[in-house]
Formats: structure tokens, C-alpha cells, sequence
């Protein structure tokens, strides 16, 4: 049986950007109102796909390797890497925004990394 391309396996993180950003544009006024920055959900989206793209990469090349210790490595890996580079922009973003930060919009990041990590 043959293994499905890269490509395929990146379909489904690929459909849930595309959705999630229509989604926010489309629904921006209310986030609005609710006091979710819009802007800061494109950003945790784009670093979220980034992030889920590289860690699929990591999955998916694990297998190949003869140490069976290396499936578990990739997982490990993949997500350390994910949760600091998440925490680090939270971070940045509350230092940087001061009194403007929404906070509301950190919380739908997080709801978002949920979402890609059952995807992926």
C-alpha cells in the first residue's frame, strides 16, 4: 500500500487556515464586539499552520528511521517546539500591547491549538 504524499496528509491543516481566516473576516465585526482582536487570531492561525506543518513533517519522517525511539523523539520534539514558540508570542504579544491587549483573542488562539493538534 502506498503511503500518501506530504501534500495529502497537509490537506485537512490546509482547509482548516483557509476556514478559520474566512471565518474571522467574515465575522469580524462581531469579534468586535466581543473584544477578540482579529488581528491577533490571523497571527496565531498563521503561526498555528506554520507550526502544525513543520511538526507534521517531523511525524512523518520519524517512521523512516531504524531506531523505534524516533517516532517518540519527533512527537516530543514537535511539541516542545509548538509550545514554546506559542507561549514566547503570547508573551511578546501581552509585553507589546499594553493596555490594548485582548485577551479574549489569546484564549481563541488556544481553542485554535487544540483544533490543529486533532487535525495533525
Amino acid at each position: 500500500m502506498q503511503q500518501p504524499s506530504f501534500a495529502k496528509k497537509m490537506l485537512p491543516l490546509f482547509f482548516l487556515f483557509v476556514l478559520v481566516n474566512s471565518l474571522v473576516l467574515y465575522f469580524q465585526k462581531e469579534l468586535d464586539d466581543k473584544k477578540i482582536d482579529a488581528l491577533v487570531v490571523f497571527a496565531a492561525n498563521c503561526l498555528l499552520f506554520v507550526l502544525s506543518v513543520l511538526s507534521l513533517a517531523m511525524h512523518t519522517k520519524a517512521p523512516d528511521k531504524k531506531n523505534p525511539n524516533a517516532i517518540v523523539r519527533g512527537v516530543m520534539a514537535a511539541t516542545l517546539l509548538k509550545m514554546m514558540v506559542l507561549g514566547a508570542s503570547a508573551l511578546v504579544y501581552l509585553f507589546l500591547a499594553g493596555p490594548n491587549r485582548s485577551i479574549n483573542a489569546i484564549f481563541a488562539g488556544l481553542v485554535l491549538y487544540v483544533i490543529y493538534t486533532f487535525i495533525e
